[in-house]
């Protein structure tokens, strides 16, 4: 064999993907001395382009759809030291020359356009790259209906978290789910430097973010009015306040946004206090819906019962009532940004459940809350839970959103045994398969 980790006698019979890469080692007799198998190598960067190269010369339809999709190069740009290192592998180490310069640049281009991460290695510092050509057709829009995800024999799967009717499109949201509620000043250049189009989708389209002015900002020529921009048809647009006319320049209003994005991220993430204080100085710049103001609130609703001095069994009141508030400002936004099943509904269900939960029992506790009145909490609680399980439950075991789900399911359990005894665990389970739509690529 070729000597790379995962060589083996299987290779000779064709057997697993390694054989791949390894039937074009053995064409030149190349071979590799891996002193430790536990350490990366760079050459290990050019698995996942070996394998699609492969597909040229032995499998013409799914090289087909793989040769299609967009690889985003631009001609007059210098290759890169990990371009040039793979170049040079591939055809001088590797003496495979059967592929041009052009070709391994497209299909590296390709990855890094149209890939999913679909898991990372036991060390968790690597992670695992999947392409599925039929999913990675699927387009962007701020306001999916549909989510991608991996499942544990790293199968992908297509699942509608809308209601779709006949001859819509189907669409996904490219941005992680907990940028999902950020404005447009955030997701067009995102999406414009990681993907290379601009998103026309009804939220991307709209002025107000479809009436939530979660990119507005407050207006200083009256009391009530918001700036937003004039048009979201031209970057350099003046932001204008449609109750009293004042207009700010978009440089100015950038400005703004850059210099309170930076206090953003300078500020200790973990610190809740300064969170805190940090909302009380946002609150005099921008709206109460701003992404910069439920961004800093998300911070304070991650730390609360998860960092010190803010663990739920010794938890003031007043905390878990502040997590409820904050959650529940979250979940309005997300009915209207990324409505349906989304992956931004169970991130804020799971939190406003554990908070809802300690709230309910602590007032119990102390006899602030009646036995009637925490039964329905609890329920309301399970409902959250069970939406969690919902969404997250088929993700791929070891994956963040799976442990999120067993997380909520273990809270679901605990629910049920000290308040509800009526059976609601049984059922949570067959919650995990309805809605799927598996695209079989």
């Amino acid at each position: 064999g070729c000597g790379w980790p995962l060589c083996s006698e299987e290779c000779g019979e064709s057997v697993g993907q390694h054989a791949r890469e390894c039937q074009l080692f053995q064409i030149h007799s190349t071979r590799f001395n891996i002193d430790d198998y536990k350490a990366t190598c760079p050459s290990y960067n050019t698995i996942i382009v070996l394998r699609l190269l492969w597909l040229r010369d032995n499998e013409h339809v799914t090289w087909g759809m793989i040769d299609m999709l967009m690889d985003h190069l631009e001609d007059d740009k210098e290759l890169t030291k990990p371009e040039r290192a793979a170049v040079d592998f591939i055809r001088n180490h590797c003496k495979l020359k059967q592929f041009s310069e052009g070709e391994i640049l497209h299909i590296m281009g390709i990855v890094d356009t149209n890939s999913y991460i679909i898991g990372e290695n036991p060390n968790k510092n690597v992670d695992l790259q999947g392409l599925f050509p039929i999913t990675s057709i699927i387009n962007h829009s701020c306001m999916a209906n549909t989510v991608c995800f991996a499942r544990q024999d790293f199968s992908f799967v297509c699942r509608a978290v809308t209601d779709i009717e006949e001859g819509e499109e189907l669409t996904t949201n490219y941005l992680y789910y907990s940028y999902h509620f950020f404005g447009l000043s955030y997701r067009a250049p995102e999406l414009e430097d990681f993907w290379h189009f601009k998103c026309t989708c009804a939220r991307c389209s709209s002025c107000t973010e479809l009436g939530t002015l979660a990119d507005s900002l407050l207006c200083t020529g009256c009391v009530s009015g918001r700036l937003t921009p004039l048009t979201v048809e031209e970057q350099d647009s003046d932001w204008v306040c449609r109750e009293c006319g004042t207009t700010r320049q978009a440089r100015v209003v950038a400005n703004t946004v850059n210099h309170w994005w930076n206090v953003i991220e300078e500020a200790p993430k973990n610190d809740v206090t300064v969170c805190m204080e940090l909302l009380d100085q946002l609150g005099g710049i921008f709206d109460q819906n701003h992404y910069y103001v439920m961004e800093i609130k998300r911070r304070v609703v991650e730390n609360i019962g998860n960092t010190p001095e803010f663990e739920y069994q010794d938890l003031a009141v007043i905390w878990l009532q502040k997590k409820v508030e904050f959650c529940k400002e979250h979940l309005a936004l997300q009915k209207v940004l990324a409505p349906g099943l989304s992956e931004y509904r169970a991130y804020i269900s799971l939190h406003l459940a554990e908070a809802m939960f300690w709230l309910a029992k602590k007032k119990y506790m102390v006899k602030q809350m009646t036995r009637e009145l925490v039964i329905k909490t609890m329920e309301e609680v399970s409902e959250h839970l069970l939406i969690v399980i919902n969404i997250w439950g088929l993700y791929r075991r070891g994956s963040s959103e799976r442990m999120r789900a067993e997380e909520a399911q273990s809270l679901l359990e605990k629910v049920n045994v000290e308040f509800l005894q009526d059976g609601v665990v049984e059922t949570a389970d067959l919650g995990l398969v309805e809605t799927v739509l598996e695209m079989s690529n």
